[in-house]
C-alpha cells in the first residue's frame, strides 16, 4: 500500500453503513453467484467466481450507471 501511496482505513465493527459500496458488492456476489452454485472443488469455485467477476465488471447493468453495463457506459467504455 505504501508503494502506491495508499493508507489503510478501518470502519467501526458491525457498522456496514460505513462501507456501503463493498457491502452492496458482497450482497450481489452472494445472491447472484455463490448461493446459486454448489462448488465441488476450489478450482471450480475459482472458475465460476472469475466468470462472474468479469460479468459484473463488464456486462452486468449497474444502478449507479443508470442501469447500463460498464462496457456500454460512455464514461467507462472509452
Amino acid at each position: 500500500m505504501k508503494a502506491y501511496g495508499l493508507t489503510q482505513e478501518f470502519t467501526t465493527p458491525y457498522t456496514p453503513e460505513q462501507n456501503g459500496l463493498v457491502e452492496r458488492f458482497f450482497r450481489s456476489l452472494k445472491e447472484e453467484c455463490i448461493w446459486q452454485h454448489r462448488f465441488e472443488s476450489l478450482g471450480q469455485a475459482r472458475a465460476v467466481l472469475g466468470r462472474w467477476m468479469r460479468y459484473y465488471n463488464e456486462e452486468r447493468p449497474h444502478q449507479s450507471l443508470g442501469y447500463v453495463a460498464p462496457r456500454a457506459h460512455p464514461a467507462i467504455a472509452a
